[in-house]
């Protein structure tokens, strides 16, 4: 892979690594604010002082987090010097803080601290330029993460284990790698994240000559880059990358459209002075290779100002090898070996290994005399790097599998809870179904039989209704016989019986003139008897006549009647009423309501009440008619409960007749029904009846 390329990338890393970590890492809640200690790393990050006095104030802060006594602080404090210090010259202070991090927050079972120290340490490694131990460490961290469920944390730490493997090409292995993040970041919808996972991607698959997937994945990355506030600066890198691989593909048109864009990024020369130089050192490189030698070396030279004021000592020796290019092309051998020259030292100054092992092959034809020289270095480093490589290649592999055993392992057991957990789910719902099932069955048939019993009691209230009617009938009928049968006999004992005396009274009279004492007083004594026998006769007659020509009270006899027909001989029963009303001359419909729901509350008040009486006053004006039905019961809490259909049958017979009725009771004082009907209504009846 084209070393500038990595060199591009590496730098784009370095400086979203520091800022991404800044962001990321989680430092314990309860850390004690402006405190000795937290005072001490601020003044140790101050670029004034010197390093030994950075090394004191930060073995003090050490020894003050050591010697706490609480555990949990103690290892809040190691955890904030392990973020913050991962920078420290001292290897072997850093390792000892971190040790102690790592240790103080497994003894509290913080697992995030933990998964954090890890992160530390691997990228305290990673600067540090020990890429076995470092992708060994975020191995270990994203298991901690992926252990909690953090899927953002562990798939940065794919991300970061993906790098390394590219540093050390293992393209196919940094493939995998970064799929895996991705696969985590997507659902998550990290868009930062994903331009770095597909800018990565488009750096492997470059490694391996695959431009065209490379080429799809940079695009990708430009997708995600784009939904980012700002992406100005980031673009300029990931465009430099497009440019290297088009480069590459010696499309050099395309190659060129690309890093002039770069150079044309607004601010880019002040904000990210580096991505500057180094795009302007690919278009000059880009444009030697088409043998468009204009502004080459100008562009170049500028190019190496700017790095050397950024002391990119790596990406110096880059430029110095393509002004050596240029050189060699112009024909200048003797600038040529001098720029190579410069290029080798600066390759050594920043161990910059891929660029001697171009620089050599260069110089060996350059210098011929020293050719063989050359080769034997170039040889002997490729050699031991691609050894390196390879056994690094197989820690990583080592590493990677124990790592996809972990999260399959991890995998088997939440399939195996996720099993359980979906047939208790199911059998749940299984218990729930037959439930729910039985619960519609029996409200089904609970609802049949209120819906039935209904039916029965609006039958039986119709039944009791017509049997009433004909009761009444009956009674009327009943008294009307009476009636005719009075007269009869009032007529017979008139004009019969009381004739038939008469003409004995006169026949006595007549006796009564005979002289003798006698005859005189016997015929006195049979006078005075019939006498007293037709007062008696014409006396009964006339009583008789009287209730003949009288109407008979039938819808109070009926009421009588009700409250006379009492099975529960504990109950005494009052009927108070005007005898002098004409209550038979009340509609029809209110005659036959109100007895029915006098019939009810007598009834209600027989089941439910526990009285000992029970009263029916009726009161009639000529606008109302009241009737008060009460009892000295039990009582009840009229708020409570719900209607009975006995309640609901009272007030729609009141309903009927157009009038209000109220139940007055509480608990221990009885009951009082008084139902008011107009009499206006009972004109309307007659109306209609008469009608």
């Amino acid at each position: 892979m084209n070393k500038q390329l990595l060199s591009s990338f590496l730098l784009l890393l370095f400086f979203l690594c520091c800022s991404e970590k800044e962001q990321a890492q989680v430092v314990a809640k309860n850390t004690i604010q402006n405190d000795s200690l937290s005072s001490w790393v601020a003044k140790s990050e101050s670029p004034k002082i010197t390093e030994a006095q950075r090394k004191s104030l930060i073995a003090k802060a050490y020894q003050l987090a050591i010697n706490t006594k609480n555990d949990t602080v103690k290892a809040q404090h190691l955890s904030l010097l392990s973020f913050k210090l991962p920078s420290l010259a001292d290897s072997s202070l850093y390792r000892n803080i971190n040790k102690e991090a790592i240790k103080s927050n497994y003894s509290i079972n913080d697992s995030l601290a933990i998964g954090n120290a890890y992160w530390d340490l691997a990228f305290f490694l990673d600067r540090n330029i020990v890429k076995d131990s470092a992708f060994y460490f975020y191995s270990e961290a994203q298991k901690m993460f992926d252990g909690i469920g953090n899927e953002s944390f562990s798939g940065q730490m794919l991300y970061y284990m993906a790098t390394l493997q590219v540093q050390i090409k293992d393209y196919v292995g940094s493939e995998t790698t970064t799929i895996k993040a991705i696969e985590i970041f997507k659902p998550l919808q990290d868009n930062d994240q994903l331009f770095k996972c597909y800018n990565l991607l488009g750096i492997a698959l470059g490694g391996v000559g695959e431009f065209e997937k490379s080429l799809a994945y940079y695009k990708e990355a430009l997708y995600y880059l784009e939904q980012l506030p700002n992406p100005s600066v980031y673009e300029a890198s990931l465009t430099n990358n497009i440019g290297i691989v088009y480069r590459n593909n010696m499309q050099y048109s395309e190659a060129i459209e690309n890093f002039t864009k770069v150079l044309q990024t607004d601010s880019l020369i002040i904000k990210r002075p580096s991505i500057y130089a180094l795009a302007l050192s690919n278009l000059a490189t880009t444009k030697l290779y088409q043998k468009d030698t204009s502004e080459v070396k100008s562009m170049l030279l500028r190019a190496i100002d700017l790095k050397r004021k950024e002391n990119e000592i790596g990406s110096l020796a880059s430029s110095y090898f393509n002004l050596a290019e240029y050189n060699a092309y112009a024909r200048d051998t003797i600038k040529a070996l001098l720029n190579a020259k410069e290029a080798e030292k600066l390759s050594y100054e920043s161990n910059n290994n891929e660029r001697l092992l171009e620089t050599w092959p260069f110089l060996a034809i350059l210098d011929k005399k020293n050719a063989p020289e050359y080769f034997e270095k170039y040889t002997s480093l490729n050699d031991s790097l691609q050894k390196e490589e390879r056994k690094q290649q197989n820690k990583f592999a080592r590493i990677r599998f124990e790592t996809d055993e972990f999260i399959a392992e991890n995998v088997e057991l939440e399939s195996e809870k996720e099993l359980l957990s979906k047939q208790k789910q199911i059998w749940i719902g299984v218990a729930i179904g037959f439930f729910l099932l039985g619960l519609s069955i029996y409200i089904i048939i609970n609802q049949r039989a209120k819906n039935q019993k209904l039916v029965f009691d609006q039958q039986q209230q119709a039944n009791n209704q017509e049997i009433f009617n004909l009761m009444l009938t009956q009674k009327q009928k009943v008294d009307e016989v009476k009636r005719m049968e009075q007269k009869r006999i009032s007529e017979e004992l008139h004009d019969g019986i009381l004739g038939k005396m008469l003409g004995a009274r006169m026949i006595l009279t007549g006796l009564n003139k005979r002289a003798t004492e006698e005859a005189i007083q016997e015929k006195s004594k049979a006078l005075k008897s019939l006498q007293e026998i037709e007062n008696e006769i014409r006396s009964i007659s006339h009583e008789l006549s009287h209730t003949a020509y009288q109407q008979i009270n039938n819808f109070t006899d009926s009421i009588e009647e009700l409250l006379s027909n009492n099975k529960n001989g504990t109950i005494k029963t009052f009927f108070h009423y005007n005898v002098d009303d004409n209550w038979d001359s009340l509609a029809g419909d209110i005659k036959i309501n109100v007895y029915r729901i006098i019939q009810e509350t007598y009834q209600n008040a027989i089941k439910h009440a526990n009285c000992s009486t029970f009263e029916v006053t009726f009161y009639r004006n000529d606008e109302q008619f009241s009737v008060i039905l009460s009892d000295n019961g039990q009582g009840f809490n009229i708020y409570k409960g719900r209607k009975g259909i006995g309640l609901r049958n009272i007030t729609s017979r009141v309903n009927k007749l157009n009038g209000t009725f109220h139940i007055d009771s509480s608990e221990g004082k009885g009951t009082t029904t008084s139902v008011q009907i107009p009499l206006k209504m009972e004109s309307k009846i007659l109306a209609d009846n008469n009608t």
